[in-house]
């Protein structure tokens, strides 16, 4: 880590001395000796801080080096922030400015206080590196053979590392099929069931493997999932389960009180039969508050719980055992290994004499499954040589003698064998609260601010950062929670053993520090504060000195009023800050004290209420991410925005573009997910070249076609028509060769032709189409289309047809078309569907016969749909029950009578 931090300072130094050469007249000369000798320091951290680990000398002096890092970033932040206050971004008169600036600057008083203390941190630089023979480090060379080849290995790098499923999971098949049973057995009562075991051993696993099983599925009504984790707010608990269940709208939400929330989901469950998974909980108390929200109607509902103290389990339901999970045997436990050291290979691939050594390595873990796949993914990224291996088995030995508890050395081993590039990455996950779900989007936007990522020529951040985030899913670090279309990460989530050891490694190494319900009592030294529950106002009052703190996230749930004097106090305080994140936050305004803020270059206000911004948030010209959904403006950007490094700009959906808003200030912009059409799009939207996401809604005109065919960065389309208005006709999308969802509300002229539509499109989405041809005939010959939804109004026919061959990679279809009477299926025709649903075809009698050839499909879901069709799939005795016998997951509900 010390070495990242080394890193991120050489890189300052670099954009210091290219920028503001102007201003360090007498001092430019220490800047580049500086630079030098961190680089001389860098090269040989590079391979000390894998070598070494936990030696008490080494951590000194790498300490050491570190501390001087950050002071070295200190001064020079600080310095370019009284340059920017002071007006000093331009270069006229430069000894006058210089004599200006001497009188107003506070605390570094001149620009030879710089000089001064970069020369301070020079000299005590100088005495480590000649004291790294004390410390058996030997000599520091210049560009060492180690640093030169693994740069080159990072630069050459393009190649994405493969991400292996978490569903690849081994060993618990005997378990799954005894809960499932446990589950679906018609005892009335409502039981509690639960999973039992230490940290690390598969309990989430093995519930999900459970709560996906398809006997689980056809067993219960409606199903929800948890997390608890040891920090936890019922309020938002009760939400969670709600959500599964049926959609709150924000308002309703924030007025509920959590009794309010209880009545409400008593009500929903009370005449079902229902499974609720609560997942990793801790306390009796956590149990307490929620049991009574769980209506026991004696229709042979359940409750599934994963805990560590068996003692909830008891004290849940003492009428059932608790399952006590077991540990892998040897068999299972070198399949699993394989999976991860060797992803997308048989276990086979290991070559004989790697097995020997392979085997010792997984013999040390004791069947433990987040052991072994963690050095497995540690392996994955190793070469396949006996000496490679060694060194690895080596480690893994020395690390246990080292520790008393073995599943903590071995996860301290994989974190000290990553490259210095991802340690930053992997201890920022501890900021998030424990058990989340992580938008990967918002994860990459702060990376990205925070200036983690090593550039590799002109490859964009974003997808550098895609490209660390896969490499530490592969190696077993970081788990994948939910997929995109196009094979992406959509959200993502830390394993809560691995999440305390990012969180003990970042306080010990000042990178992080988090506050929870229990505040700690000292003041915090770490660069960045996360607050995951507690009060912002509470957490921030015991730092008194705050110029080292980088980035301040309020990631909790918990809502906090926080009034102008207690923001005005946060701008004064913080005033070297990258990142802020205030989500849930109530803030009816902003001070003008924001302005001060120039460093920032991540800004979520998310869900804060926030009304309006003040004028001065345009001085923000570092500023990358401006985060406005769930607030209540509605109007932005006008002739007064200057923020020209703005990339990522994310509004509510009804906010409007000024027409005088020069939008060449917007030429990196990536995404503007949701925003009002207007004349503005006449005005430059093919100016926003750049941009990766783009949704529109309201007014749109012809503009628009000719516009967005010129955006050929696309990834993702939002198009949604406003009343009486309609889409118009699109050229032609063959050019948007990254273009892989689109979400096109409102009536056509027509649907594009097949050469017309992206040729890597894998998600669309259409609704309110008023098509009157049947849209079947074109989209089946999509080669990559894996998602379609065909929803209210897209299709006003009658008849819909699927020809052989057609729809080659369709997953998932859902169709809900209220004129829909008969649909026509040929065999052959969408080989690869695995789910399929049919909501509110009110029409549509008869299932087609094409259904049964569906070898794939998994799961049919028939909502709300007529009488007649119901009675044709009644189980054994319907006409049509033969065509869908073969389908293991049939769920059927809310019947429109006829």
């Amino acid at each position: 880590m010390a070495e990242s931090a080394v890193r991120f300072v050489i890189q300052k130094l670099n954009d210091f001395l290219t920028d503001q050469a102007y201003f360090l007249v007498g001092v430019d000369e220490k800047l580049r000796s500086l630079r030098t000798k961190l680089e001389w320091m860098r090269a040989f951290l590079k391979d000390v801080d894998a070598e070494y680990g936990e030696n008490e000398r080494v951590k000194l002096w790498v300490d050491q080096i570190r501390e001087l890092a950050y002071e070295a970033e200190d001064v020079i932040d600080f310095y370019i922030f009284n340059i920017q206050q002071q007006g000093g971004e331009t270069s006229a008169g430069v000894m006058q400015y210089v004599r200006r600036f001497a009188d107003g600057v506070k605390n570094i008083s001149s620009i030879l206080d710089v000089g001064k203390k970069i020369g301070e941190i020079e000299r005590r630089l100088d005495q480590i590196r000649e004291n790294t023979s004390h410390f058996g480090l030997g000599n520091i060379s210049i560009g060492g053979e180690a640093s030169s080849s693994s740069y080159q290995i990072q630069k050459q790098r393009v190649k994405r590392a493969p991400i292996v499923e978490e569903a690849d999971v081994v060993g618990i098949e005997d378990e799954t099929n005894t809960l499932v049973e446990r589950l679906i057995e018609r005892d009335a009562r409502l039981a509690v069931i639960s999973i039992t075991g230490m940290g690390g051993i598969g309990k989430t696993t093995l519930a999900k493997k459970v709560y996906n099983n398809i006997h689980v599925k056809n067993s219960f009504d409606f199903q929800a999932w948890v997390y608890v984790s040891q920090e936890y707010r019922v309020q938002e608990l009760l939400l969670t389960i709600i959500n599964c269940f049926t959609f709150l709208p924000r308002d309703e939400m924030e007025r509920m009180t959590e009794e309010d929330l209880r009545r409400k989901l008593t009500d929903y469950l009370k005449d079902t039969r229902y499974l609720v998974v609560i997942d990793d909980i801790w306390a009796r108390d956590a149990w307490d508050c929620l049991v009574s929200a769980f209506p026991d109607v004696k229709k042979g509902s359940r409750v599934l719980l994963t805990t560590r103290n068996e003692d909830i389990a008891t004290y849940a339901d003492a009428q059932s055992t608790p399952h006590r999970m077991r540990f892998l045997d040897e068999s299972e436990s070198w399949t699993l290994f394989c999976k991860k050291a060797f992803p997308g290979h048989l276990a086979s691939t290991c070559l004989p004499n790697l097995e020997v050594l392979g085997r010792k390595i997984v013999g040390k873990c004791g069947g433990l499954p987040l052991a072994i796949a963690v050095l497995g993914g540690v392996l994955s990224r190793k070469q396949k040589s006996v000496n490679e291996w060694e060194k690895v088995l080596s480690s893994v030995e020395w690390w246990l003698n080292e520790s008393e508890d073995s599943i903590s050395a071995i996860l301290a081993l994989s974190y000290y064998d990553l490259p210095g590039y991802l340690k930053p990455c992997f201890l920022y996950f501890g900021a998030f609260p424990e058990d989340s779900e992580i938008s990967v989007g918002e994860l990459i936007r702060m990376w990205v601010a925070e200036g983690f990522l090593q550039p590799r020529g002109e490859e964009k951040m974003e997808d550098i950062a895609e490209d660390y985030l896969e490499e530490l899913i592969s190696r077993s670090l970081i788990q994948l929670a939910e997929w995109k279309s196009n094979g992406t990460t959509e959200k993502c989530r830390i394993h809560d053993l691995l999440r305390d050891l990012s969180i003990s490694k970042a306080k010990e190494e000042r990178f992080l520090s988090v506050y929870g319900n229990i505040v700690p009592s000292s003041p915090n030294t770490a660069r960045r504060l996360a607050i995951t529950s507690g009060q912002v106002s509470k957490s921030v009052s015991l730092n008194r000195s705050t110029l080292h703190i980088r980035s301040l996230l309020h990631l909790s749930r918990e809502t906090e009023k926080l009034e102008k004097p207690q923001l005005k106090f946060l701008w004064g305080a913080f005033k070297l800050l990258r990142v802020m994140d205030f989500r849930h936050l109530s803030l009816s305004s902003l001070p003008d004290e924001i302005g001060c803020l120039i460093n920032l270059r991540y800004l979520c206000l998310m869900d804060t209420h926030l009304e309006r911004l003040p004028s001065t948030i345009n001085s923000l010209s570092n500023l990358q991410t401006l985060d406005l959904r769930g607030t209540n403006i509605y109007m932005l950007l006008d002739d007064t925005w200057k923020m020209e490094q703005i990339r990522h700009l994310l509004v509510e959906r009804k906010c409007q573009i000024s027409n005088s808003m020069p939008l060449h200030f917007l030429s990196n912009l990536q995404t503007l997910p949701y925003v009002e059409g207007g004349s503005w799009i006449e005005e430059g939207l093919e100016k926003l070249t750049n941009l990766r996401e783009l949704g529109i809604s309201g007014h749109l005109n012809t503009a628009l076609s000719h516009s967005v065919c010129k955006l050929v960065c696309l990834r993702s389309l939002f198009i949604r028509a406003g009343v009486g208005n309609s889409i118009p006709a699109f050229s032609s999308f063959s050019n948007h060769l990254h273009l892989y969802k689109m979400d096109l509300i409102g009536s056509l002229e027509k649907l594009p032709d097949i050469h017309e539509f992206p040729p890597n499109l894998t998600k669309l989405y259409l609704c309110g189409s008023k098509l009157e041809q049947d849209p079947m005939g074109t989209l089946e010959k999509l080669p990559y289309l894996r998602i379609l939804t065909l929803q209210w109004g897209s299709y006003i026919g009658k008849e819909i047809v699927c020809s052989g061959g057609g729809f080659p990679l369709l997953d998932h279809l859902r169709i809900q078309l209220n004129d829909f009477e008969e649909w026509r299926l040929e065999e052959g025709a969408m080989p690869n569907l695995r789910f399929l649903q049919l909501n509110l075809c009110r029409r549509l009698n008869m299932l087609p016969d094409g259904i049964r050839h569906l070898n794939d499909l998994q799961e049919l879901r028939l909502l709300r749909m007529s009488q007649e069709l119901k009675e044709r799939v009644r189980e054994n005795e319907g006409e049509d029950w033969f065509k869908i016998q073969h389908i293991p997951s049939i769920i059927i509900r809310r019947w429109i009578k006829s």
